[in-house]
């Protein structure tokens, strides 16, 4: 990711929108969106500010826009979930998605959480990659919080 061009920058009220175009993009794409979706992604302060999570965004200084979002959103003091996390096309392959999750990561770790996991699906082959070289794993025996018909792994790690 180049660094001059591009900045994280945390959620405010005004980028809701943004996290819902950027995540309701990539879902419609690939699966179908899901209730919960809709849910969490019309309203991101109720849902994840509010509850105790975070959610970062990838800014474009060039091109004046948002082009990937990514949430933590918080279950117990030291358990978080990297959740929602989208890269708009165009943007894809170019080392931002690795820069956000290692960005939400290290937030999870500022916040006191000790395991951190997520719920995809196997044909998200990039992101499947990217999961495992940031250091996730898969997790067989995991209850699903929230029961979203595309998820077919979850992977977890432990800061």
């Amino acid at each position: 990711m180049n660094q001059s061009r591009f900045s994280i920058i945390p959620f405010r009220p005004k980028l809701a929108d943004d996290f819902k175009n950027i995540n309701q993009a990539w879902i419609e794409k690939y699966f179908e969106v899901e209730a919960e979706d809709l849910r969490v992604l019309n309203d991101p302060k109720k849902y994840l500010i509010d509850t105790g999570g975070h959610i970062l965004f990838v800014y474009d200084d060039e091109t004046q826009q948002m082009v990937a979002a990514c949430a933590l959103k918080k279950w117990a003091d030291d358990e978080y979930e990297l959740s929602k996390m989208g890269v708009i096309e165009g943007y894809q392959g170019t080392g931002i998605g690795q820069a956000l999750a290692e960005a939400i990561i290290e937030e999870a770790k500022q916040r006191g959480c000790k395991r951190l996991f997520l719920e995809s699906n196997r044909k998200l082959t990039p992101a499947m990659k990217l999961y495992q070289k940031l250091g996730f794993k898969e997790f067989v025996n995991h209850e699903s919080r929230v029961d979203y018909s595309r998820c077919d792994i979850v992977m977890e790690m432990f800061l």
